[in-house]
């Protein structure tokens, strides 16, 4: 029994590690996913910044290369406009049909469920 408890110990605390780990880098990545979707202008610099470095552009390739990536922005920007409202009806015909086979009490935590992820899903 001696010799099993610090095996005991090490297991307990990998797996705290495990679960930490997973837990800090999950928290990291919602933060990283908002932060890029509320400033869709920090993409853009960050991707402009390292093309820059890696490349090691000179100043006017470097401006050539910022207008180049707000020209692309603003095409996202419209194809993004262009096919969010089928998106949209999408997300909603799959809530409606998923709506359609659960029990009035899955359909209450079903609708608590699309209350909190509702940021994922709403127009910016």
């Amino acid at each position: 029994m001696n010799q099993l408890k610090p095996w005991l110990l090490l297991l307990l605390v990998f797996f705290a590690g495990f679960a930490g780990g997973v837990v800090t880098t999950r928290a990291g990545v919602r933060h990283i996913v908002r932060h890029v979707i509320n400033n869709p202008d920090f993409m853009r610099t960050m991707v402009e910044k390292r093309i820059a470095y890696r490349l090691r552009l000179a100043p006017e390739q470097r401006e050539k290369v910022r207008e180049i990536l707000l020209n692309t922005q603003g095409d996202l920007k419209t194809l993004r406009l262009e096919f969010q409202p089928r998106f949209l009806a999408i997300v909603e015909r799959t809530r409606s049909e998923i709506d359609s086979v659960l029990t009035p009490d899955q359909r209450q935590r079903f609708e608590e469920l699309k209350v909190e992820n509702a940021f994922w899903w709403q127009p910016r």
